[in-house]
């Protein structure tokens, strides 16, 4: 009986074997006998740059030794050896349009039998793609006293990789930094004063195999310089206006780095307002930034002219030995209004001008930057 149940088990085992062999040969036979190769299972197509790479996995089937790939209706094709150590082929076609190309890949055994054809489509990227790209832009560079640069940057799109800035250093060398798509400041070390920068975004699509950048950008001017305060005095025209609340008042307070405290104008004092700062040494200026008080109501200013001169200025109206303004903004109700010369001017003392307010002749603000090269 036990010599029974054995012989049962092993018909059993035989035929189970036999059973797995047919289920992984039979895609590869036909009812006449004839046996194809074994098919490009898992076949992928990935895009490049003017290029696509396609992929699928190396047969098992004994006897494959090769594979053609077959494109614009077979008047193209590629012969693939196999290789010994590598599970998945890969193959690369180059020199295409940036439009949609089909694919046919076959695998070939010794006998030069072809398996089942396979078909795949896809479509690289090139220089079309590039030119609906738009590289990251910076919001503001600025240089400190110890020469080392900030530049801000805004939100980065999906598809780039990153950002590369190039600048120049003091001894004159030139370095690239990298700045990643989730950063929003790049500091640059050791920046030569008055040198621009260039810079460039590189993208990688979706499933693509090649990162691509774009044209080298310049800055249209240096980084910024914001010049140090320390020694600067600030004088009002009639004075000033004391806070109640700890705000102080005076107009030095526009000096001393502090958004909480500022100067509010005398408020029996006629407008035009102004604010006058000796720099104490004549300076190259590019803009002003002035910083508004937090509650938006003690925001007073409207119209806001800059005057700069070599010759001391008395805090007063506008004078005709003062010349034309070299600025002149528009307050926008931000936190920040930044007033631009047109073209960088130089002198050693500079007249803030207000020319009208939005409640009587009242005029107050916080902080005074002062940026040049």
């Amino acid at each position: 009986m036990k010599k029974y149940l054995s012989y049962i088990v092993l018909v059993f085992v035989v035929f189970s074997s036999c059973k797995e062999m047919e289920d992984s040969y039979k895609d590869y036979i036909v009812d006449n006998g004839r046996t194809y190769p074994q098919k490009a299972d898992s076949l992928r197509v990935y895009p490049g740059f003017n290029k696509l790479r396609i992929s699928w996995l190396k047969p098992k089937f004994p006897g494959v030794e090769y594979a053609m790939v077959y494109w614009n209706n077979y008047s193209d094709s590629l012969r693939v050896a196999f290789s010994e150590s590598r599970d998945t082929l890969e193959v690369e076609i180059d020199s295409l349009e940036e439009e949609s190309y089909s694919f046919i890949v076959q695998n070939f055994d010794q006998d030069g039998n072809a398996s089942i054809p396979m078909e795949i489509t896809g479509t690289p990227y090139g220089e079309n793609y590039l030119l609906g790209l738009v590289d990251r832009q910076f919001t503001s560079a600025v240089r400190d006293d110890e020469n080392v640069g900030i530049i801000q940057w805004n939100s980065a799109t999906s598809e780039l990789v990153y950002t590369e800035v190039k600048y120049q250093h003091s001894d004159g060398h030139f370095s690239i930094q990298r700045l990643d798509p989730g950063d929003e400041m790049l500091i640059c070390e050791d920046v030569k004063p008055g040198t621009v920068f260039s810079y460039r975004s590189v993208f990688l699509p979706e499933n693509g195999i090649d990162s691509i950048s774009r044209s080298w950008q310049i800055s249209d001017a240096p980084f910024l310089h914001l010049y140090s305060r320390e020694e600067w005095v600030a004088e009002a025209r009639n004075g000033h206006h004391d806070w109640g609340d700890g705000g102080g008042g005076q107009p030095y307070l526009v000096l001393d780095g502090n958004t909480t405290t500022g100067w509010h104008s005398n408020p029996s004092a006629p407008l035009p307002q102004c604010l006058v700062v000796d720099m104490t040494e004549i300076l190259e200026v590019d803009r002003l930034v002035l910083t508004l008080p937090a509650p938006e109501n003690w925001r007073y200013i409207q119209n806001v002219d800059v005057y700069l001169s070599n010759e001391p200025i008395l805090p007063d109206a506008p004078q005709a030995s003062w010349g034309e303004p070299l600025a002149s903004t528009i307050y926008t109700e931000n936190d920040r209004t930044t007033i631009a010369l047109e073209v960088p001017d130089s002198g050693q003392y500079l007249a803030v001008v207000f020319t009208n307010s939005k409640t009587e002749t009242y005029i107050s603000f916080m902080e005074l930057e002062v940026y040049g090269y």
